[in-house]
């Protein structure tokens, strides 16, 4: 018993020390090479790892997108939807201008820069005007400065919380961004 120990033993530790056993000296010597860690391999310099370029370069652009999104106003409409560009501006900044409007002339024009600040919040500086001809008189009611838009509960999309109408009383404007193309 003792020998056939020895024998098993020995045969391990021989194969396993023996390179060209080895599933990457077999690969070497059909000159193959495994392609996939090619892209995620880092380039070593002084003891220091950095990033391979081109793919720093590839995950920075998905990081600032741009694209369009959806924008909607419960006045104008639910179903058919407005846009609005999103931009990247600086490193958390996304420039973000559109519009909603119908047939009645009521529009709904978002026009500044937005970030996001969690999962379920966007900060917005800038100015959102909404004209609904039997609201606030048919004049605009212009929000300016900043706003936030949240994403309540198993929500999707993000609204407006500066919910007031400028008419005043309880007269609500539900201004609703959708997610889309950008990496916002």
């Amino acid at each position: 018993m003792k020998v056939v120990l020895v024998l098993w033993a020995s045969f391990f530790l021989f194969s396993c020390n023996n390179p060209d056993n080895t599933i990457a000296a077999e690969n070497r010597e059909q000159g193959v090479e495994n392609d996939s860690l090619k892209e995620s391999t880092p380039v070593i310099i002084s003891d220091t790892i950095t990033a391979v370029p081109e793919i720093e370069k590839v995950r920075s652009e998905n990081l600032t997108r741009a694209g369009v999104h959806p924008i909607s106003l419960q006045w104008i409409s639910w179903d058919k939807k407005g846009e609005v560009s999103v931009k990247p501006s600086t490193e958390e900044w996304y420039n973000i201008n559109g519009s909603q409007t119908n047939t009645e002339k009521d529009f709904l024009k978002i026009d500044g820069r937005i970030k996001r600040v969690s999962e379920k919040e966007l900060e917005f500086e800038g100015t959102i005007e909404i004209k609904v001809s039997h609201n606030y008189g048919g004049g605009p009611c212009i929000k300016t400065g900043k706003q936030s838009f949240v994403a309540k509960g198993n929500r999707k999309y993000f609204r407006l919380q500066n919910m007031e109408n400028c008419q005043g009383g309880n007269l609500v404007d539900y201004v609703d961004i959708y997610p889309g193309t950008s990496s916002l």
